[in-house]
C-alpha cells in the first residue's frame, strides 16, 4: 500500500516484532487496535483501516473460543464503537479467511456463494465479524470490504509458530532439518504471495461496486508434496520427511474461485508461486 501512495502506520499491541523494522511504515504505535482514541492521537484520522489483528490461528483457537472471541470479535465491536465517534468513518478492509470460514468444501474452486461451516472457533470469528462488519454498514454507513484471503507466504513471515507451512518448510530445509507431514503430502491447499495480498488490498480500497466480499487466493491448488519439490528444485538438495497420520480435520482441497475480485476490484495475483517461494527463502537465510 506505501508504494501505491498511501502512508501506512501500523498498530499492534506487540509492535516491532521482525528484527529488520517495516521499511514500508510511516511509523508504528504500540496500542491495542480497539483503542481507538490512543492510536487516532499518533497516526491521525486514518482513510482506511486494514484489519490484520487477531489474536489466535486456526489450529489453536479452538482450544479456548472464549478468549478467542474476547480478543478477537468482542475487541473488533469495540474498534467498530470507537469508529462510529468519527465525523467520517473510515474505510474498514477486514482480512478474513478463505479457509476457515467455508469449513469442508462442497465443490472446488469455492466461490464466495459456497455455504459457511465453520469447523472451529476460528472461522467462527472470523465469520461473526463479516456479519458485524454488515450490520454495522446498514446501521451507521460504515464502508467496507471482506477479504477472503487464502494461505499467504513471503518475506516476514515468521518459521517458529504454528501456521505458514511454507516459511516452516523452508526454514527447516534451509537448516537441513526434516519437516513433518501431515498424510500422504496429497492435501492441496490455495496459497498467495504476501505482496499479491497488498495489492488486494490497494484495489479493495479504491472499489467502489456492490460487492462487499471477495476471494482472494492463487486460484491454483497445490499440494504439500509439491511444496517440498519445490523447496528441493530450488535449493539443489533433498528435503528429508516424517511422514505422520493425516489429520480428520483437514479438508483434502482448499482452492478458492477468485474470479470475482478479478472482474469486480480489477486484481490477479502477480507472482508465479516458484519465484514467490525463492524470495521467501532469500528471506529465510537471515532468520535463525
Amino acid at each position: 500500500m506505501a508504494a501505491a501512495g498511501y502512508e501506512v502506520w501500523s498498530v499492534d499491541s506487540a509492535p516491532g516484532a521482525p528484527d529488520d523494522g517495516l521499511p514500508w511504515a510511516a511509523g508504528e504505535v504500540a496500542c491495542a487496535y480497539e483503542d481507538v482514541a490512543s492510536w487516532l492521537l499518533l497516526c491521525g484520522v486514518p482513510d482506511v483501516i486494514v484489519h490484520l489483528a487477531s489474536f489466535t490461528v486456526p489450529a489453536v483457537a479452538s482450544a479456548n473460543p472464549v478468549e478467542d472471541s474476547e480478543v478477537n470479535l468482542i475487541g473488533t465491536l469495540k474498534l467498530l464503537m470507537g469508529l462510529r465517534q468519527l465525523s467520517k468513518q473510515p474505510r474498514v478492509i477486514f482480512a478474513s479467511s478463505g479457509g476457515a470460514v467455508y469449513g469442508r468444501p462442497l465443490v472446488v474452486p469455492l466461490t464466495e456463494a459456497h455455504p459457511t461451516m465453520p469447523l472451529g472457533a476460528y472461522g467462527v470469528t472470523k465469520l461473526a465479524i463479516e456479519h458485524h462488519l454488515r450490520a454495522e454498514s446498514q446501521l451507521t454507513g460504515l464502508p467496507y470490504r471482506v477479504l477472503r484471503i487464502s494461505n499467504p507466504y513471503g518475506e516476514w513471515q515468521r518459521p517458529h509458530g504454528v501456521q505458514g507451512v511454507i516459511a516452516v518448510f523452508a526454514h527447516r530445509a534451509l537448516q537441513r532439518q526434516p519437516v513433518e507431514v501431515w498424510g500422504d503430502g496429497s492435501v492441496v491447499r490455495d496459497f498467495l504471495y504476501a505482496g499479491d495480498v497488498g495489492t488486494a488490498f490497494v484495489a479493495a480500497a479504491a472499489h467502489r461496486g456492490d460487492a462487499t466480499t471477495f476471494n482472494i487466493g492463487g486460484g491454483v491448488g497445490i499440494s504439500v508434496n509439491e511444496i517440498l519439490r519445490t523447496l528441493e528444485s530450488l535449493l539443489g538438495h533433498r528435503v528429508d520427511r516424517r511422514m505422520q497420520p493425516a489429520r480428520p480435520f483437514d479438508p483434502q482441497v482448499n482452492v478458492l474461485d477468485i474470479s470475482l475480485a478479478r472482474s469486480q476490484l480489477g486484481w490477479a495475483p502477480e507472482i508465479a508461486f516458484e519465484e514467490g517461494v525463492g524470495r521467501s527463502l532469500q528471506w529465510l537465510r537471515g532468520v535463525e
